[in-house]
């Protein structure tokens, strides 16, 4: 979403008012981009010394990332003094335009809220476009460490006696949002501690099993549990102050002894036989009167089309559209017989009750069913069987019905009887919140238990033995595949493949090169594998498509970058990420010489064909 004013009108108001350099924060990718090309036409220049020293910065950045030297928006950039900053670029293109911020050579840049945190990005003022934010596919409010971290960016350390923060007008902001925003307290941090395979395996690894729940115990993760653990105690102890008044009577545990007596006593006053409103046989057919049933009347037939209860009606009603085409209403007790046929019925929210070519399409099949039906078959429930009077005899074993605090024991059981209700929910709750790492924790140790990485006591086999040095996302899957000897066989360019889709946790849609038959063979495999595994670990996305973009790459050493951004509608900054994870996940894989020369080998040798053109400018 484009800002609410002109980005050319915006920057000319911000110089104009002395408020550069500034951060002009937009929803997404796609509206940066558009303010950038909104420049393309624009006749405002700098001066040629402020040009001249953008060029300057420009150089000393291209000279350590060639990547960047032939940029489409250099031009821009140094003519009009405004940038573009997202996910989408090239970190190299990131790292310049920051520079430019630090040196004080941009006026403006045009940014997403990732801008907003973990970068040293200094501004005098930052523009807020909109109150919320692109996440994932839905679009959300900006919480309050959000808006937070988008406000203090304004404000030059040493340079600023005071930052800036300015809302644009939008149709599209919500001021109390932001007003909550910059009143409100941030939201706590929660950890992101998970406990994974490769982290059991090399726990496992280190110390005996009865060392690590100690160890656990000290995470930031536990920690947090601990909280609100305490919490519940707290209002724990609430409850317990909240019984004292019902003190000790007669018996040791009143509560249970009420409840036992009032539950005998209740059924010894229902021992009297339930007055029905219909005979048996005819309320056994009320749950088969669903619409479309073919049902009898005496000497007619129809079909039902619903059925109800009207008020103050004790008996339920049934609509019915009969032969002859009239639909009436009628008591359910008119049916005299069920058959085992169903009709299809469309419902219809009003009267008749189903569409009209329904009711026409019924009458026809109506017309042409046979003279007899089979009968649907259904069983007439017996009467409730008399209590026993071993029951009823039990309440001579009571105290209650001569206890001196009978009354009191009535009177109070409802509350009591919640508030200790109450008070075994929290000491469940409580008890799940101390122990519940390391209840995961044994939950992983039964899964690999079970695939055979940990014997019955909980040491490493020989499988366990190299299984820890995969400590990337969705270990299980990738050890199971080398398991499965699945790339044997595979080369450098399918097995970087199949780990880039691993790896690869973004579901955009868009255009990408041609799946070679190998590598779609090869897919199968592990997508059969993944959807086996997932009772125990979340399986991947599984992209095809975005792996034959590191096929490509690596299968075609001539290719350029820029040969391979055009190939597919991903962003150049999505493309980095996505071969850079790769990276990461065939290191992994070179870790397991020891074990898997072979994969090893292939695994480095892709790395070789991976690392050109700009990955070579990773660290």
């Amino acid at each position: 979403m484009p800002p609410s004013i002109h980005p050319i009108d915006l920057i000319l108001a911000l110089r104009d008012k002395h408020l550069t350099p500034a951060i002009v924060f937009l929803t997404s990718r796609r509206a940066c981009d558009e303010a950038m090309q909104a420049f393309d036409h624009s006749h405002i220049l700098l001066p040629p010394p402020r040009q001249e020293a953008i060029a300057a910065v420009l150089d000393k950045v291209i000279a350590q990332y060639p990547s960047i030297a032939e940029h489409p928006l250099i031009p821009t950039v140094q003519r009009i003094g405004v940038a573009a900053h997202h996910a989408g670029h090239l970190p190299s293109w990131k790292i310049a335009v920051e520079e430019l911020m630090r040196h004080g050579c941009l006026d403006a840049v045009f940014a997403t809220t990732t801008l907003a945190a973990g970068v040293d990005f200094p501004a005098r003022t930052v523009i807020i476009t909109q109150s919320s934010i692109r996440k994932s596919r839905d679009f959300m409010d900006l919480t309050i460490g959000e808006v937070q971290q988008i406000a203090g960016r304004a404000g030059r350390r040493g340079k600023d006696l005071v930052g800036f923060a300015i809302v644009t007008p939008s149709p599209y902001i919500d001021l109390n949002v932001l007003t909550k925003g910059f009143t409100g307290h941030p939201e706590a941090i929660n950890s992101q501690f998970v406990i994974s395979y490769p982290m059991v395996l090399n726990l496992l690894k280190a110390y005996p099993l009865d060392q690590i729940q100690p160890i656990l115990a000290k995470s930031f993760a536990q920690f947090q549990l601990n909280q609100r653990a305490e919490v519940l105690e707290r209002k724990l102890d609430d409850l317990r102050d909240q019984m004292e008044p019902f003190g000790p009577r007669v018996c040791t545990d009143w509560i249970t002894e009420w409840q036992t007596f009032d539950h005998v006593r209740r059924q010894k006053s229902h021992r009297a036989p339930v007055r029905r409103h219909e005979p048996p046989e005819v309320a056994a057919r009320f749950h088969f009167l669903t619409p479309g049933r073919v049902v009898g009347f005496g000497r007619t037939r129809g079909v039902v089309l619903r059925q109800y209860r009207s008020k103050g009606q004790k008996s339920p009603m049934i609509t019915a559209l009969r032969l002859g085409g009239g639909i009436t209403e009628s008591p359910a007790s008119t049916v005299t017989e069920v058959s085992d046929r169903v009709l299809d019925c469309v419902d219809a929210p009003v009267y008749p009750w189903c569409t009209p070519e329904s009711v026409e399409e019924l009458l026809h099949h109506l017309e042409e069913l046979p003279g007899r039906l089979p009968e649907l078959p259904i069983l007439i429930p017996k009467d409730d069987e008399p209590i026993p009077d071993a029951i009823v005899q039990t309440l001579g074993d009571f105290s209650c019905p001569t206890c001196p605090s009978r009354s009191a024991c009535q009177r109070d059981y409802p509350l009591a009887s919640k508030l200790r209700q109450e008070q075994h929910r929290h000491v469940k709750s409580i008890q799940a919140l101390r122990t519940s790492l390391w209840h995961r924790f044994q939950e992983k140790i039964d899964v690999l238990q079970q695939f055979g990485y940990l014997t019955p006591t909980a040491r490493l086999t020989e499988d366990g033995e190299w299984a820890r040095l995969i400590r990337i996302d969705h270990s299980l899957l990738i050890t199971e595949l080398l398991r499965a000897d699945a790339f044997n066989g595979a080369d450098p360019a399918m097995l970087a493949a199949v780990m880039s889709s691993i790896a690869h946790d973004d579901d955009r849609p868009g255009m990408f090169p041609r799946v070679s038959s190998g590598l779609a063979s090869l897919f199968g495999q592990v997508r059969k594998l993944a959807a086996s595994l997932s009772p125990h670990e979340d399986p991947p996305l599984l992209r095809a498509d975005i792996a034959a973009v590191t096929e490509r790459w690596i299968g075609d050493p001539g290719l350029t970058w820029i040969g391979l951004c055009k190939s597919t509608t991903m962003a150049e900054g999505d493309i980095y990420r996505l071969l850079a994870r790769t990276l990461e996940f065939l290191s992994q894989l070179h870790t397991l010489k020891g074990t898997h020369p072979g994969l090893a080998d292939t695994a480095s040798r892709a790395i070789a064909a991976l690392r050109r053109g700009v990955l070579e400018e990773l660290p």
